[in-house]
């Protein structure tokens, strides 16, 4: 389904992507692990279309992703992207938010468009914060509204940013089993994470990145049980202890 190659990303003299190789097939829950900085965020928003890139290539559903082209749009649709901060828009409701892609993108009809607005609140646990405006949410529950308008668009990828690193520990659980039900539907994902138990539940593979480059790549128990790498040996003694 997805396929980077050769990528290379630079802000300004500090290379932040170099000759990353990725590749998630349909129905693969993918989770990329390493320390802040190694370009696991860079590589989601250069797989999503929100950063350009110096050299490489990104596929997907075979086909190319090229920013000049008409199909960039319909292709920067089919991948979601949930961030780190939620990013909701302060002004409007829980609906209103879950709505808003569904009619400025997708030019729906405002009552479909609520109809399914509400049952995908309805699917992250939601649907009695249908009007409440996010000052009035927790961060979980703003992470959820955050996911459910992803799923508004019906994508195809499913990107996460760390989804939880900006919640409250008592409220971690509640944003990861939304990601597990999905992962439970065959969802296609990728998950940029630091929550090593999750990780082992959810991978189907697991991808260590440091410094902008990809060190190792495999199965979950095989990475986490018998790393090859000594860089990642060292960053699972630190974070899993």
């Amino acid at each position: 389904m997805l396929e980077v190659k050769g990528l290379y990303k630079s802000f300004g003299k500090l290379r932040v992507l170099n000759d990353v190789n990725l590749n998630v097939n349909k129905g693969e829950v993918v989770v990329i692990i390493g320390p802040s900085g190694s370009g696991k965020s860079t590589l989601l928003r250069c797989i999503k279309g929100l950063e350009r890139y110096e050299k490489g290539e990104i596929f997907f559903n075979g086909n190319k992703l090229v920013e000049k082209d008409r199909s960039f749009r319909k292709m920067q649709q089919d991948i979601g992207l949930v961030f780190q901060h939620f990013n909701l828009f302060p002004h409007m409701t829980a609906i209103q938010n879950v709505m808003e892609g569904l009619v400025t993108v997708k030019k729906m009809e405002r009552n479909r468009a609520e109809k399914i607005a509400l049952e995908l609140l309805k699917k992250v646990g939601l649907e009695d914060k249908r009007d409440e405006y996010p000052a009035r949410l927790s961060g979980g529950q703003k992470q959820r509204v955050a996911i459910a308008r992803a799923l508004a668009m019906e994508p195809k990828l499913m990107l996460f940013d760390e989804p939880t690193s900006a919640l409250d520990p008592e409220l971690v659980g509640e944003v990861l089993n939304v990601i597990r039900d999905l992962a439970k539907e065959g969802m296609t994902m990728i998950v940029v994470t630091h929550e090593m138990g999750f990780a082992r539940e959810i991978a189907d593979n697991i991808v260590f990145m440091d410094k902008g480059v990809i060190l190792e790549q495999g199965k979950v128990e095989d990475v986490f049980k018998n790393p090859r790498h000594e860089r990642t040996k060292v960053f699972l003694e630190k974070i899993i202890a």
